[in-house]
């Protein structure tokens, strides 16, 4: 993947546009995250942690308060449950200063298992729960503030996405789309950002090389492919070209929220009107901070910290 030269990213998507507070609505799910620490997994045998540390999950959930934590104004739409689990997301959300547009739900709280190992990596184990309930009208119900909005972030598999996209469309609001399941291709018609890792884009697609699958991902009609290839950087492609950037060297402590922490780094960068090359180092940067430290929320940088890194 050869680089193309720096340009910026969709002016016509975000415009670059400066305001006195940027806002992102984000849409999809909000899980309470069970996390344990253990030196190695093996499977069929026992298993004792002496660490383990409940916070908020959920993709959606997870981007707006990196976004948060960058200085973005965000806002959550995400269903939970009449529960400790759902009482407890709550509360999260206002210690981060995320502004809370959930629904309760007849279901319970979605959450999940996270076993982390002494290398960094980590194993999920997900109960969906009221997650699977999130509806176009949810949705809507908050056509104001979506309108308000600058961007507007939705993870695939989160209630009926085919619906979803739908209505949001109909907005005219520039959407980034994290595609981490699959959907029907019509969908992708006209979006503006997708974020998605290279195994995602394979599944997607139904190809086995993935500058195949970029091609047919750009054929589907979208503008800008943010690509996540952990270790090896990230990539983004447009029908102007495809640019690549390395990631950053260290020693992982834990991986499981870089994923998260990419994209809102790449929203961080769309919205102050980054060339591609510079929102491609500023999230691989989010991502590489968020893996040398432990848990999700409490490991996604300050602005601060990620201006510093080199």
């Amino acid at each position: 993947m050869a680089n193309q030269n720096t340009r910026r990213c969709c002016e016509e998507c975000a415009g670059g546009t400066e305001k006195s507070e940027m806002m992102v609505t984000c849409i999809g799910k909000a899980n309470l995250d069970i996390s344990y620490q253990v030196d190695e997994v093996h499977f069929g045998e026992n298993h004792v942690s002496f660490s383990v540390d409940f916070h908020l999950g959920g993709k959606a959930a997870n981007v707006s308060v990196a976004l948060k934590k960058l200085g973005i104004q965000s806002q959550l739409i995400a269903d939970i449950g009449n529960d400790p689990f759902g009482q407890r997301i709550t509360e999260e959300l206002k210690t981060f200063g995320v502004i809370s547009l959930l629904k309760v739900k007849p279901a319970m709280t979605g959450f999940t298992f996270i076993v982390v190992e002494s290398d960094g990596t980590n194993t999920m184990f997900n109960y969906p729960g009221a997650n699977l309930l999130l509806s176009s009208e949810d949705v809507s119900n908050f056509e104001k503030e979506l309108l308000s909005s600058d961007i507007v972030f939705y993870q695939t598999g989160a209630g009926n996405h085919e619906e979803i996209i739908r209505y949001l469309k109909t907005l005219r609001k520039p959407i980034f789309l994290e595609l981490s399941e699959v959907v029907e291709i019509d969908l992708l018609d006209e979006i503006d950002f997708a974020s998605l890792n290279k195994q995602e884009a394979l599944n997607l697609t139904k190809e086995r090389d993935i500058d195949r699958a970029l091609e047919k991902l750009l054929s589907y009609g979208i503008k800008n492919i943010f690509l996540k290839l952990g270790e090896k950087g990230s990539v983004h492609a447009s029908r102007q070209g495809i640019i690549s950037k390395g990631a950053f060297k260290i020693k992982p402590v834990d991986t499981t929220g870089a994923g998260y922490s990419f994209s809102a780094g790449c929203i961080y960068g769309i919205l102050h009107d980054f060339s591609v090359e510079k929102i491609l180092e500023f999230a691989n940067k989010c991502a590489a901070i968020t893996c040398t430290r432990l848990g999700t929320v409490s490991a996604f940088p300050s602005i601060d910290e990620v201006e510093k890194l080199s």
